[in-house]
């Protein structure tokens, strides 16, 4: 489902996997601070399947974000907007660590 024909995909049920403890375990892994909101390294994925995913933030967390280049050709990342980060922390501040909270501060 993942890598079908070895290229990393993201499944279209994606919406049943993403939960607040697996949104907290991406930032974890894959979340950088920008300016006032966050983004997401997807770098692997392709636009579409980036925009499948910003969807779903938006979907399951009610979650503002936009999928934008991340600076090399055919790779991007996803920005959570500012105006969603009191959201995002009440939805996965039981889930982080310590060490990463500074991922979703002020």
């Amino acid at each position: 489902m993942w890598y079908p024909n070895g290229i990393k995909l993201v499944p279209k049920t994606i919406a049943n996997f993403l939960t607040p403890l697996a949104l907290a375990i991406w930032i974890m892994a894959a979340g950088t601070k920008s300016s006032k909101g966050l983004k997401l390294r997807t770098n692997s994925f392709t636009f579409q399947d980036c925009e499948l995913l910003s969807r779903v933030l938006n979907d399951n967390f009610n979650l503002k974000s936009t999928v934008k280049s991340a600076g090399a050709p055919n790779q991007y990342v996803i920005y959570i907007w500012k105006e969603s980060m009191p959201l995002l922390r009440n939805i996965v501040s039981p889930h982080i660590i310590p060490a990463m909270k500074y991922k979703i501060t002020e």
